[in-house]
């Protein structure tokens, strides 16, 4: 139940990031830069589920407090989750990094990879720890 709140909240997110600006100012429009799939379990885990939209959280948060003086908010970073997985959706994940697009090739490599890396590192060390 937590990561179908986790994704409704992080479709809200990629809807305010889309609608842009009312008034006088232009139209703002978020991308998605970059995409990573991510495997994870081959069977059912719903601790490992639900564990995975903090990993995701924490590692958004450890890239946009590297990026400080960037503005990650100011720039619209922000990240998506789709379930990739064939039989068990959740085995596999894809996440993708959004930025709005004025910023994204000033931004989006920086911001992106550290998303990613520390992300994978995260999911890296929480598999190994439900494998012992």
């Amino acid at each position: 139940m937590k990561i179908r709140a986790g994704l409704l909240f992080l479709s809200f997110v990629l809807f305010c990031a889309c609608s842009g600006r009312r008034g006088g100012e232009q139209n703002v429009r978020a991308v998605v830069f970059q995409k990573q799939t991510f495997k994870l379990l081959k069977a059912p885990d719903p601790e490992f589920e639900a564990a995975m939209e903090g990993l995701l959280s924490s590692s958004y948060e450890t890239a946009a407090r590297n990026h400080s003086g960037d503005r990650p908010m100011e720039i619209g970073f922000t990240y998506s989750m789709s379930p990739k997985g064939a039989a068990y959706p959740f085995s596999e994940i894809e996440v993708s990094c959004i930025i709005q697009e004025a910023h994204a090739g000033s931004y989006g490599p920086e911001l992106c990879g550290d998303l990613f890396r520390v992300l994978g590192a995260k999911i890296k060390r929480a598999l190994a720890a439900r494998q012992q």
